[in-house]
């Protein structure tokens, strides 16, 4: 996700038009639309559908996402196409039919603007989901599980990241730089799933909840900074360790930044936009500040979302809280939807497909990355010290996800030219294995703890009477 929310926003909203305009023509514009309604259409249709199911079988609602977006992906009808190839000639046909025109047009306008829209619209949802999470968390709570969160993040990077180089040099003797960037992949966790799993449950103001968002938070921060070290190898030969500690110090200048001026600039700032007589410029102020730190945190090396969430971090001690919370929740609800469809659209399942030897040999390593992705994050749970009792089994779950960070690395790697075609291959069957697998497991963690509360208190009450 290295486009900046600004753009997101502006490409997202204004590209509809932009493009329009500069067709030649009626029938040009007349096909941009009907094509931006049918992705629409089968995106949030498709997710209310999966959702559903999702639900009354007790899976998290963003796993009916997930699949809803493999339904119409690269791996079902082919009518959101994110990765390339063509879109499905049924929908083709049906456009043709009411729109006067050719399939290679068609076809064009979904490879092109239909893409870029629904792509930098996916990157805006999971930048508004991650303001809203900012304004639900509780910075006292975050600020307390500040060091446990970061033993967490750190030997959830260090330790998959390890195991991950030396299995590939030593059991696949693969070469020191695809092994490097196997490695960096995955170090990497999708704070937007298991923010929004943790959301869904309830769960994500508990101590854990805290715990695993500060070490996802973390995570994004040091993956950036091996993802630079590991490019800055392939491009030159060499590591700039200058760069890398200029990273790690301008992200924690932000995050200490944001930390203070949810203190002393939030409820001033708020104060400020009420004296305006216009309505709603409170929101619309709240809502400039998110693309104004996102835009900031893009242009100094860090990743858009950081800045998302720290706007919902300054802002979520105002007495405007609560008020942002329902405001932006209708946003997130509508863009994180087309976030989540898109991961599963971008999912392509033919890489399981044994005939091909690529996949063959891919499928062995991706059954090795598997493992160390979920057992690496897994023990980096238990290393959330604590006086206090706390589910380090939920706190290892909830980093397992890959989602959208890992495809970045896997896509980087591949445009390099430093990943060999099974390691790709492995590299993206490990995302698409951690991201569909975290969500139900996270779900039975988290309950397996409830109910052992539960047992506890009774217990006790029993021994006390």
């Amino acid at each position: 996700m290295d486009n900046m929310i600004l753009t997101n926003i502006s490409l997202g909203w204004f590209t509809p038009w932009v493009m329009a305009t500069a067709t030649e023509g009626e029938n040009e514009t007349k096909i941009l639309a009907i094509c931006l309604a049918i992705v629409g259409l089968s995106i949030f249709i498709s997710s209310r559908i999966f959702q559903e199911l999702a639900v009354r079988v007790g899976l998290p609602p963003v796993l009916g996402d997930l699949i809803a977006g493999l339904a119409i992906g690269v791996s079902g009808l082919h009518i959101l196409a994110l990765e390339g190839g063509e879109v499905n000639s049924s929908v083709v046909t049906f456009i043709q039919f009411i729109s006067n025109s050719s399939a290679e047009e068609i076809q064009t306008v979904f490879a092109g603007p239909v893409r870029i829209i629904t792509e930098n619209n996916a990157e805006f949802g999971v930048g508004v989901l991650l303001f809203l999470i900012g304004l639900e968390s509780d910075l006292k709570e975050l600020l307390k599980v500040g060091l446990q969160s970061a033993f967490v993040a750190i030997v959830g990077v260090t330790l998959p990241f390890v195991l991950g180089f030396l299995g590939m040099t030593y059991i696949f003797h693969i070469p020191a730089l695809p092994a490097l960037f196997a490695g960096a992949a995955l170090t990497a966790t999708s704070i937007g799933i298991t923010a929004k799993v943790m959301q869904d449950m309830g769960v994500l103001k508990s101590k854990e909840g805290q715990i695993i968002l500060g070490a996802a938070i973390l995570d994004d921060i040091l993956g950036i900074v091996i993802l630079a070290v590991v490019i800055s190898i392939v491009e030159t030969g060499q590591i700039d360790v200058g760069n890398a500690v200029q990273l790690i110090l301008i992200a924690a200048a932000f995050m200490i930044a944001a930390v203070v001026m949810n203190r002393f600039f939030g409820q001033w700032f708020i104060n400020t936009l009420q004296q305006f007589k216009a309505p709603g410029t409170d929101g619309m102020g709240s809502f400039i500040l998110f693309i104004g730190l996102s835009l900031l945190a893009g242009l100094v090396g860090l990743e858009s979302i950081l800045g998302a969430f720290a706007t919902g971090l300054i802002l979520g001690g105002t007495t405007k809280k609560e008020d942002l919370i329902e405001g932006v929740g209708v946003l997130s609800f509508i863009f994180s939807t087309v976030f989540f469809v898109s991961i599963g659209a971008k999912t392509d399942l033919s890489v399981l497909n044994p005939s091909i030897p690529a996949n063959r040999e891919g499928l062995i390593v991706a059954g090795f990355l598997i493992v160390v992705a979920i057992v690496g994050k897994v023990a980096a749970g238990f290393f959330a010290f604590s006086k206090d009792k706390v589910n380090r089994l939920a706190i290892g779950t909830g980093m397992i996800p890959r989602g959208e960070v890992g495809l970045v690395f896997a896509g980087l790697g591949s445009a390099t030219g430093a990943l060999p075609q099974s390691l790709d291959v492995a590299i993206v069957l490990m995302v698409i294995a951690t991201t569909f697998l975290a969500p139900p497991l996270l779900r039975v963690v988290f309950e397996q703890s409830e109910s052992a509360e539960n047992t506890s208190d009774m217990s006790t009450k029993i021994s006390e009477s």
